[in-house]
């Protein structure tokens, strides 16, 4: 499975003698388009080989070799499978990966000497991995979501007893022996819970169930899984694997959404006082290349054209190169580099849509919060 190790040394990746491939394609398994999207890719296929310039013969062979590959992968994989299919390829450096996804991507298809990683980079940001962990009096069950969907990891059955509905002593005794057992279960979920985020990690933790059972299980939580503790909301605890995890995704979404708000009015509020906040092209590249950029706010769709030094290979917006005083390559979309590296520098990035990338756009479509001022 795909981590973020892996990610960012696919993202290092740079070979100055061969050509890289860096392909999305949405795959449309029984869609009407299917056909369309089959005539497509042969389109794109032929245009990159018709647009190429200065490429070597050894480059034609490998690239030839690469996008004969990718065609019919691509039309194996658009019979049986549906989501996205990424794949980064050089034959004449002995590189090939494939990523199924299970969002459409692209189609978009480059040919450079460094990989094109921004799809990938939002992909995994959209997909960290998380549990749910649905609690009842008798039974719990606990289930991991991740890049791959969501599997059932443990279902936790205690030998709780039913209430006594009879009054007296016998009764209050009867009672303290079922809360006594109902704790004990929920202790027992939330130990094996933590053991999952050993054995396996997760970022996020949700818990479905009664209020009142939530507020005593959330009691008996590892620190550890404190701070991972993202929400909670009701839930039956017959529901399908399925229906956890549209509700997981649907609280995930919105918390993310809450929190690019609250980031949005740091960015603003940051950016007025001339603190630790950038806005625009410019003052964010600088933060970016600088290792100022603490967390990267990207419009969704904003791109922009740019410069690379060829001499200290610096990103920049002037030539020649205000670093070195080198000569400059153009780059057709400067946002798609900035956004590899502040991924690379362990910066977070997101990708901002709707009402939030609007507001985004006031302040230049692309801003960084800071972790020390420049």
């Amino acid at each position: 499975m795909l981590d973020r190790e892996e990610l960012r040394e696919l993202a290092r990746y740079r070979d100055e003698e061969n050509l890289i491939c860096s392909f999305y394609y949405p795959l449309e398994k029984g869609m009407p388009t299917e056909g369309g999207a089959l005539i497509r890719l042969k389109n794109m296929i032929n245009k990159t080989l018709a647009d190429r310039e200065d490429w070597t013969s050894a480059q034609t062979t490998s690239i030839s070799e690469d996008l004969a590959r990718i065609e019919g992968l691509v039309t194996e994989e658009m019979i049986m499978s549906s989501g996205g299919l990424a794949i980064f390829a050089c034959s004449a450096g002995g590189l090939w990966k494939e990523y199924h996804l299970p969002d459409r991507v692209g189609p978009m298809l480059v040919v450079d000497h460094a990989t094109r990683m921004r799809p990938m980079i939002e992909f995994i940001g959209r997909y960290e991995r998380s549990c749910t962990v649905l609690v009842g009096k008798g039974r719990a069950r606990i289930i991991v979501l991740d890049r791959a969907g969501a599997a059932e990891r443990s279902d936790v059955v205690a030998s709780v007893p039913g209430r006594h509905d009879q009054g007296g002593w016998a009764q209050a005794r009867y009672q303290r022996h079922h809360d006594h057992q109902v704790m004990h279960h929920l202790k027992e979920t939330a130990d094996q819970t933590f053991s999952l985020l050993q054995e396996e990690g997760f970022s996020q933790l949700f818990v479905g169930g009664t209020e009142e059972l939530v507020s005593e299980f959330v009691e008996y939580l590892h620190p550890y899984l404190r701070e991972r503790l993202a929400g909670s909301f009701p839930m039956e605890m017959v529901s399908s694997v399925a229906e956890v995890q549209i509700q997981t995704l649907t609280a995930a979404s919105e918390l993310a959404e809450a929190g690019e708000r609250d980031a949005l009015d740091d960015l603003r509020a940051e950016v007025h006082t001339g603190n630790l906040g950038a806005a625009g092209l410019d003052d964010t590249l600088h933060a970016v290349q600088t290792g100022q950029a603490l967390r990267l706010l990207v419009k969704e769709d904003f791109e922009a054209p740019g410069l690379r030094c060829t001499s200290c290979h610096l990103l920049c917006l002037s030539s020649p190169c205000p670093f070195c005083g080198g000569e400059t390559q153009a780059l057709e979309d400067i946002v798609e580099s900035m956004v590899t590296e502040a991924f690379l520098r362990n910066c977070e990035v997101a990708f901002v849509a709707g009402e939030n990338g609007e507001k985004l756009a006031e302040l230049g479509g692309i801003g960084a919060l800071l972790r020390f001022a420049g």
